[in-house]
Order: C-alpha cells, then sequence, then structure tokens
C-alpha cells in the first residue's frame, strides 16, 4: 500500500504563510495605524526597516556595552565588532524578510559596502566617536550616530542596494495560451456530441486577440 507524505496527509501545512509573509502582512498593519499623512510620506518598507534594525541596533548595542565595559577594549575597536556584526546581520534580515529580495547576492553585497563604508568613516566614526571624544556618554554618543546611520542606510538599502534594476515581471502569456487551448478543446467535444463537424464549429469560433 502506498506512503502517503506528511505534506499530502496535511494541506494546510502547504498554505502556511512564510516567516517573510507573516513580517510583511505585521508591517502593513503597523503602517495602516499611522495617520494620513504619516503613510504618504513613508513607504511601508521603512516600517519594516525600523522594526529590523532596532533588533540589530539592540545586538550592536549589547556588543558595544560587552566588548568597551567588561573586556576593556578601545571604544573605536569596540564600536566596530559591534557595528559589523549588527551590519551582516541587518543585511539579510533586510534583504529577506523587508525588502523581500531575489536578487543576485554578489551585486547587492558591493552595494552594500559602498553604503556601509559610508555608513562607518562618516556616521559611526565621525560621530559616534567624535561626540565620545568630546566627553558625551558612549551609549549616548552611539544613539545619536545610530539615528543619523538609520536614515541613511534606509536610503541607500532601498535605492541602491535592493533597487530592482528596471527588471519587470513577463506577462502570463503560457496561462493565456493554455487558456485558449482548453476552450478549443472543449468547443471540439462539445460540436462531436451534437453530431456537427468540428472543423465546421471552430471555422464559425469567434477570434479573439
Amino acid at each position: 500500500m502506498p506512503q502517503t507524505s506528511a505534506t499530502s496527509q496535511d494541506p494546510a501545512r502547504s498554505t502556511r504563510p512564510s516567516a517573510a509573509e507573516r513580517f510583511l502582512a505585521m508591517r502593513l498593519r503597523l503602517w495602516r495605524l499611522l495617520p494620513g499623512w504619516l503613510r504618504r510620506i513613508l513607504p511601508e518598507s521603512f516600517i519594516g526597516f525600523a522594526i529590523l534594525n532596532l533588533t540589530t541596533f539592540a545586538v550592536d548595542m549589547a556588543v558595544l556595552a560587552a566588548l568597551f565595559r567588561l573586556a576593556q577594549l578601545p571604544y573605536p575597536l569596540a564600536t566596530t565588532i559591534g557595528y559589523l556584526t549588527a551590519l551582516v546581520l541587518a543585511y539579510f534580515l533586510n534583504r529577506w524578510l523587508n525588502f523581500h529580495s531575489h536578487g543576485a547576492v554578489g551585486p547587492q553585497s558591493a552595494r552594500y559596502v559602498f553604503v556601509a563604508a559610508v555608513n562607518y568613516f562618516a556616521l559611526l566614526q565621525g560621530v559616534g566617536s567624535g561626540l565620545q571624544a568630546l566627553g558625551v556618554n558612549f551609549l549616548l554618543a552611539r544613539i545619536i550616530a545610530a539615528c543619523c546611520e538609520g536614515i541613511w542606510t534606509y536610503v541607500g538599502m532601498r535605492w541602491i542596494v535592493f533597487r530592482t534594476d528596471g527588471r519587470s515581471e513577463a506577462p502570463a502569456a503560457p496561462a493565456a495560451s493554455t487558456t485558449s487551448v482548453s476552450t478549443t478543446a472543449v468547443s471540439t467535444t462539445a460540436a462531436a456530441t451534437s453530431g456537427a463537424d468540428p472543423e465546421d464549429e471552430l471555422e464559425q469560433a469567434p477570434v479573439r486577440s
């Protein structure tokens, strides 16, 4: 007796939404809670970006605090390690959950390196380390720098890293052809059943463009 797979025994499992689909649904619900004037300014992807980058920023801060307070590493080195950890995590989470990108990782990674380099040298070290050197608390300096980073990183991810490059989906021509063939087959079968010549029925049938 043939064995049936677990998937065939549980049809609901195949239609269960993926993690990315659940995240997009949650992102849409949160975006709809915003006032109308704010929805006209902020796209849905910004809400997803904010959620994911707050998560990666928490990872960044935890690594920074552990390395700077406990390991007694120099502040620039501690921020660099925390930043790189959050950087890699943010790229994959945004690619998978927020921007739902299926583009080639290689070109995207190269563009992401450019965005990250601007982020690191101009904002993380320029703003963050500069404020800390001026006597600002190291965590406060990191938070101020992170606000600047967040704006630049979102702009870079949306319009540089995960840009569509002008690609568009092709029209579903095969589906239309299948429908046309199925309609022709039904007409031929009906003609044969009624005793008429199938070729005459096909000649009389209107041709749709």
